[in-house]
């Protein structure tokens, strides 16, 4: 009934438009021919990056011996490098081309364009991370590859008018598929359920606005609504997620983690008239704040026993799209907001809307 009444409400709200309305607002500038300089050297850069071929069995990086899994052990950190170095290598270059997508000149953004399409062709063409078989740690590569994948299909879209071809639509559906496949049923252990599924849901929001299916919107709108019900109020203050609290030193940097896609799906949702910041949604709210607290290392709200590791900027990627929504509740100066950005979100979100909502 959840699902139903949010689609329901979306349409009551106006959004009855035949497509779904993607994350960032469109943002082009006057057609012109490619720079040919400019994509060149594009284009020479793409034969770096052939499509990865091995399997999704990576392990994870942290000591399993442990409850909290906060410590890295260093041999499985430098092999789970090794595994993901080509994936990881082509996500960035990705958001290479996506830093070029904002020039202020036509030329350059049309050679980014035209280079996309090209970086993309090859990985669609051998669909991917889509096999099976996959460990635990695989599912967590794939579906943090579809993230940024089809976020970064979402910026080409609005900066360039870019648009996915039949054989690359087939790959992100793929793609959600496995995601989808692999989460549903974590659905049923709240007592697992946790950051990862969090991006899980994301991930697959992120491919419904690329392929314009609510079907999929509507199932992860189901694994947003999980997440909020996780947020729990300290006992002196401020809030918490149980499970990343759970992860001892790095409690705060899972809370900034996890704050991610949800972020993310509340501002996707809110765009389809799903109200995802309100009711029962209002809580995201008090996390946003909690872990702006936890990054500042300020004291206030939730304070952990032990003592935490700093917060990477890469995981507060949520705060730009937060700020830009709700400047009144956490400001972020402009200057400041580039600097977070993830491999996971396409680099920075700054930039992307046309005007404060």
């Amino acid at each position: 009934m959840r699902l139903l009444s949010g689609v329901l409400l979306g349409l009551l709200a106006g959004c009855s438009q035949a497509a779904l309305v993607p994350l960032f607002d469109t943002q082009r500038l006057p057609d012109a021919e490619p720079d040919a300089t400019a994509l060149r050297r594009c284009q020479a850069m793409a034969t770096g990056y052939p499509p990865y071929s091995g399997a999704l069995a990576m392990g994870s990086k942290y000591d399993q011996s442990q409850s909290s899994k906060d410590e890295l052990d260093e041999k499985a950190a430098r092999q789970y490098q090794q595994q993901v170095a080509e994936i990881y290598g082509y996500l960035a270059f990705l958001g290479q081309i996506g830093e070029y997508m904002r020039s202020e000149r036509p030329a350059i953004r049309a050679a980014a364009q035209a280079c996309f399409a090209e970086a993309l062709a090859p990985w669609a063409e051998a669909m991917a991370l889509t096999q099976t078989g996959a460990s635990k740690q695989g599912e967590a590569v794939r579906k943090w590859f579809l993230a940024a994948l089809a976020t970064n299909m979402m910026k080409a879209r609005a900066l360039t008018g870019w648009e996915l071809d039949a054989e690359q639509r087939r790959w992100v559906a793929a793609l959600a598929d496995r995601v989808q496949a692999h989460a549903t049923p974590r659905r049923q252990r709240m007592d697992l359920y946790n950051n990862h599924d969090y991006w899980s849901s994301w991930a697959v929001m992120a491919a419904a606005l690329v392929l314009d299916d609510p079907e999929r919107l509507a199932w992860a709108e189901q694994g947003y609504w999980l997440a909020i019900s996780q947020i729990t109020p300290g006992t002196k203050g401020g809030v918490y997620l149980p499970l990343e609290a759970a992860r001892g030193k790095r409690a705060e940097e899972y809370h900034a983690f996890a704050l991610t896609p949800l972020v993310l799906m509340a501002e996707a949702g809110c765009r389809n008239g799903l109200p995802l910041y309100d009711g029962r949604g209002e809580s995201l709210h008090a996390l946003a704040e909690q872990v702006v607290h936890f990054w500042k290392r300020d004291g206030k709200g939730v304070r952990f026993k032990q003592k935490q590791v700093d917060i990477d900027d890469h995981k507060m990627a949520w705060w730009p799209v937060y700020a830009h929504r709700f400047a009144d509740r956490l400001p972020l100066p402009k200057a400041e907001a580039e600097r977070f950005g993830s491999r996971f979100t396409g680099g920075s979100l700054t930039g992307l809307w046309v005007a404060p909502r």
